[in-house]
């Protein structure tokens, strides 16, 4: 299997710091100076540690599925395949309008890919590796040759929780504040030459850090939740979930002798924060001059982060053909994960 296209799609409004801190104050017109000055720190605290600087939002009038739709369709002109010759669409975000049926299939209607079957992937932040192990899965078998992933991280304003009373309610909402928006779209297709190595493991004990829940959640945990889980608000219980991850990452990287003896020219890794990429960068004997990191350009952009990268490694001259490339992706599960291949 080959990467044929790589491509992403940004919206028009660009989201600082600033911004954010001024919407948080804004939206908490109760509270007395004091803690109103107590909690702008605390936020501007949590970005500075982040390494957030700006991230892209939908605008006024703006839609998700035009971004999805740019991206798709970019993708598909760049890697020359025609249309009809699409036999699958994977959708790999955690933003999507509803649960049923799948968004893929949506997509396949508006790019007019009449001959796809269509099916949605959500791993969290590794959605789009965990498609791309699918795809190549799917490749490899020999059940099709040709197909797209597509993920549209968008509209996460909605699910950020601004109210905030409390120091407890504060910390748990602080990363939705890292969120940018993007949408990605990757065209794959069979190849002779196929070096592709996927490495996933799940530490489920862990599930309950990092959360976006539904109106049911309860009923599906054989645990209490947290209290302050609110339906449809993301909750996260950042120092905790990114310290596990880290620790999690650098030991499956350690127990693995083929991605420890890898000699890689390009490495990519998950943008939960650009301070926490680049430690593990570190961690792992990555050098820093060929870690691609985005965080501070672009937030959080969840399960776009790694095909954004890629993408902008791409139009930056980063990503050549014939680069050996490792991509790190620790994500809310926990999941870690990891894949080398040429590209």
């Amino acid at each position: 299997m080959r990467l044929a296209a790589i491509r992403h799609a940004l919206p028009a409004r660009i989201m600082t710091n600033d911004w954010i801190r001024e919407q948080v104050k804004r939206r908490n017109p109760g509270l007395s100076k004091q803690q109103s000055d107590l909690l702008d720190s605390r936020v501007a605290t949590y970005l500075e540690h982040a390494g957030t600087r700006i991230r892209y939002t939908v605008a006024e009038g703006e839609r998700a599925v035009d971004l999805a739709l740019a991206a798709a369709r970019s993708a598909l002109d760049a890697a020359g395949v025609p249309l009809g010759e699409i036999e699958f669409v994977i959708y790999a975000g955690v933003a999507r309008g509803w649960l049923e049926p799948s968004t893929a299939s949506a997509l396949q209607t508006d790019l007019g890919l009449v001959n796809a079957t269509c099916f949605d992937v959500g791993d969290a932040c590794a959605s789009w590796l965990r498609a791309l192990q699918m795809a190549h899965a799917l490749i490899t078998t020999g059940a099709y040759r040709t197909g797209l992933i597509v993920n549209c991280e968008c509209d996460f304003e909605r699910y950020a929780e601004w109210n905030l009373p409390d120091s407890d309610e504060t910390d748990v909402r602080l990363a939705t504040f890292t969120m940018g928006e993007a949408a990605t779209a990757t065209v794959v297709a069979a190849d002779a030459l196929d070096d592709f190595r996927f490495v996933f493991k799940t530490f489920g004990e862990y599930y309950d850090l990092c959360m976006l829940p539904l109106v049911n959640a309860a009923n599906f945990s054989t645990r209490p939740l947290d209290e302050r889980c609110t339906p449809l608000k993301f909750h996260s219980r950042s120092r905790e979930l990114l310290g596990t991850t880290t620790r999690k990452i650098i030991e499956v990287f350690e127990a693995d002798p083929v991605l420890r003896a890898g000699r890689y020219d390009i490495c990519f890794g998950h943008g939960a924060s650009e301070h926490v990429s680049e430690l593990v960068a570190r961690r792992l004997g990555i050098p820093l001059p060929i870690h691609v990191a985005t965080h501070s350009r672009f937030g959080n952009t969840v399960a776009a982060s790694i095909p954004l990268a890629m993408s902008v490694a791409l139009d930056e001259g980063r990503l050549l053909r014939g680069q050996r490339v490792l991509v790190i992706i620790g994500a809310s599960g926990i999941t870690v994960a990891f894949a080398t291949f040429t590209f």
